[in-house]
């Protein structure tokens, strides 16, 4: 990336109290900045100043226009993920009510957002959700909670063969889904906007690893929906003895490793590490002896132990990305 050196200027002679330094004449243009214009600046965690003329003014909204029938739920999800205040869903046509239908559909997949206006060739839709009312790390800890629950309950579906109870754990996964969008929305604002950063305390090297976290906990829901969908009948004891040890340790793995996300400590990432090595071992121990009992439908527990090790090689993922504070 090009740069080039400039001196600080000092005013008021030897005894001034400020500096000075001349931006590139260029990158005024370029952002079509003037005199008296704001700007944004922002000190990194390594010591260099950011200045950013993104500044956000009072009252300003961030606003774009798709078109209907071009892949609407890509189109409203990509909007929404780059932080778009208003989308204008625009028609050459006029909007069937099936189509209205279909966007209603589609935009209750995202926290805060509201038909706000429409008539016959557009439809307004408003994001009118703060990020300082919910913010990162709040949304975080709700993700974690309703996955868990579900990993909870998907087992005691799959152990009992409750399928009232498994239907319901795929139901929540939409609201899994819902606050991972959310919270990727937020961390993209903290990312780009260092003011935005600063406001949420969300420095950009955290706000990436949240984003990763963020995605390892969805990934999380999804498997328990998979534990869900194997519930038929109620296991045999023996079997259930079998899993029931594993599943508790895996949710402890989950527990430990997102609660470090927001306060270290170093013997639980270890556990979690060491957790995990022995997972590996007792679930290739239990897939063998799965293999060689006389269990009905052996495949499908073959899936749910799988599953569970997929879930604590990913709690494992998440505890990596803990690292102390300061």
């Amino acid at each position: 990336m090009p740069y080039d050196v400039r001196k600080l200027q000092q005013t008021g002679g030897k005894e001034g109290s400020s500096f000075l330094i001349i931006l590139p004449k260029e990158w005024i243009l370029r952002h079509k900045l003037g005199k008296g214009d704001p700007v944004v600046v922002a000190e990194r965690e390594d010591g260099c100043l950011i200045i950013d003329p993104r500044f956000p003014r009072a009252g300003e909204t961030k606003s774009t226009s798709i078109d209907i029938a071009q892949n609407l739920r890509w189109s409203i999800t990509s909007t929404y993920l780059l932080g778009f205040d208003e989308i204008r869903v625009t028609s050459d046509k006029p909007i069937t009510n099936a189509q209205r239908d279909d966007l209603r559909r589609v935009i209750k997949r995202f926290v805060g957002l509201e038909v706000t206006d429409e008539d016959d060739s557009q439809v307004v839709i408003q994001c009118l959700v703060d990020p300082f009312t919910l913010p990162v790390r709040k949304a975080m800890r709700r993700m974690n909670l309703v996955a868990s629950r579900m990993l909870s309950d998907a087992l005691d579906a799959y152990f009992a063969g409750l399928r009232d109870l498994a239907d319901d754990v795929v139901q929540r996964d939409e609201e899994v889904d819902r606050l991972f969008f959310l919270i990727v929305r937020e961390l993209r604002s903290a990312i780009q906007y260092p003011s935005m950063s600063e406001k949420m305390s969300i420095p950009p090297v955290e706000a990436l690893d949240f984003r990763l976290a963020a995605q390892y906990i969805e990934r999380i829901a999804d498997l328990a929906v998979d534990i869900a969908s194997r519930a038929d009948e109620s296991l045999d004891a023996t079997l259930t003895e079998k899993i029931a040890p594993i599943a508790s340790v895996v949710k402890e793995m989950l527990s430990t490793a997102v609660a470090n996300l927001f306060r270290f400590d170093p013997d639980k990432v270890a556990w979690v590490i060491a957790a995990e090595a022995k997972l590996i071992t007792d679930t290739s121990s239990l897939r063998q002896d799965i293999i060689g009992s006389r269990n009905k439908e052996p495949q499908t527990h073959l899936y749910v132990v799988d599953s569970l090790l997929r879930i604590g090689e990913t709690a494992k993922d998440i505890a990596d990305l803990a690292l102390p504070q300061g």
